[in-house]
């Protein structure tokens, strides 16, 4: 099997798996327990928080919330930081670039009287900076801008947003970086909030992480027994949390060597789909390493997935979270990509378990699905 959607999930690594076993089995104890053996699970705990800042920032601390993933995250964040600030600043920007666990909190929002703003995007798919500095004024409460989209792959300028923002500070920046940890060098010196999805970068399905400047700028959305600063109660699940830690350790530690090879692999597929005459490519040239989206106008994206299926390929169409509803992706549509490219398009997506055998093997069965396909493209 030859797994291209690593972008939809990815496989846990070992020392990931071991670890969450260990913790369970040593250190079950709950965290807000009074004795000693709760005391030193909040220790543990603190220590895992500790050790996420050194990580992904050096010296610079932020308030860690471990959740259950990027769209936990995402929600704590947008509403929370909305909440707090609608009063005073209720207009919020955002762009159609979103995943859903961005997009539809922001439909939400606008259903309980947030002013809902758009900033447009330019044909490479990053959003239009001018635009966005015209739609900038002081009730604008909250921007939000992915780091790394997860259609396409386009890095977003986030270093420039975050130059932008500084002239009006009531402006809170959230970015979702969940497709850029540990595959690109990332920039959040000045981000106000961070989401991330540990099953993105080989940890496990249900680990999530917010990471805020400051707590206090959130309303809580989830109340209870009041874990994690009363942001988002609910016993810690102390071997979730480590073992994620160790999934961010693994992915930074070899970002450089990753980052190359996955260049390496792209840079090879680029070049290979150039021979496929009606065969396009809708990634931009200086995106993200490990997604390629690529077009077979006058097939079906979900055609195509199938025929790839068959011959032990996997790859998707849009994103997992969309790919199911039937519609043209607002992504590709926001990019000025013709309609058939857009229909016919999939998703090749690479990891850490991405291996140059793997990329071999997919050329060498790519040709039995052209030959299926040629004569209906356009």
């Amino acid at each position: 099997m030859i797994y291209l959607d690593n972008a939809a999930t990815t496989k846990p690594h070992k020392e990931v798996l071991d670890s969450f076993v260990k913790v369970n089995e040593s250190v079950y104890y709950n965290p807000n327990s009074p004795h000693k053996m709760g005391l030193q699970a909040e220790k543990v705990l603190n220590q895992a928080k500790e050790r996420i800042n050194q990580l992904l920032f050096g010296k610079q601390p932020y308030d860690v919330i471990f959740t259950s993933g990027a769209t936990e995250s995402n929600n704590i964040a947008l509403k929370g930081v909305a909440l707090r600030k609608k009063q005073f600043a209720n207009e919020i920007i955002t762009s159609v670039l979103e995943h859903p666990s961005v997009l539809e909190v922001m439909r939400y929002l606008e259903t309980q009287g947030f002013v809902l703003k758009y900033v447009n995007v330019k044909e490479n798919g990053q959003i239009d900076m001018d635009h966005l500095a015209s739609l900038m004024n002081d009730k604008v409460g909250l921007v939000t801008c992915m780091y790394v989209n997860n259609i396409m792959g386009q890095i977003q300028p986030i270093d420039q947003i975050v130059e932008l923002l500084k002239e009006y500070p009531k402006a809170h920046l959230h970015v979702d970086a969940v497709q850029a940890l540990g595959k690109v060098p990332m920039t959040l010196t000045g981000v106000n909030s961070v989401s991330f999805s540990g099953h993105k970068f080989n940890g496990l399905k249900g680990q999530g992480l917010l990471l805020i400047d400051n707590k206090e700028k959130l309303e809580p959305i989830v109340h209870g027994g009041g874990q994690e600063y009363g942001v988002r109660s609910g016993t810690v699940n102390l071997a979730m949390d480590v073992s994620l830690v160790k999934a961010i350790d693994l992915a930074v530690s070899n970002l450089d060597e990753r980052h190359t090879k996955l260049a390496s692999f792209n840079e090879d597929l680029r070049s290979f789909f150039k021979d496929y005459k009606g065969v396009y490519i809708n990634s931009p040239e200086n995106g993200a390493p490990q997604i390629l989206n690529i077009a077979f106008p006058g097939v079906k994206g979900e055609v195509l997935v199938n025929a790839f299926s068959k011959l032990d390929i996997m790859v998707s169409t849009t994103s997992a979270c969309s790919s199911k509803r039937g519609k043209l992706n607002e992504v590709l549509l926001a990019m000025n990509i013709n309609e058939d490219k857009i229909e016919g398009s999939i998703r090749l997506s690479l990891g850490d378990t991405t291996t140059q055998e793997d990329i071999n093997q997919f050329k060498e069965k790519f040709e039995t699905i052209y030959t299926e396909v040629k004569e209906l493209l356009k």
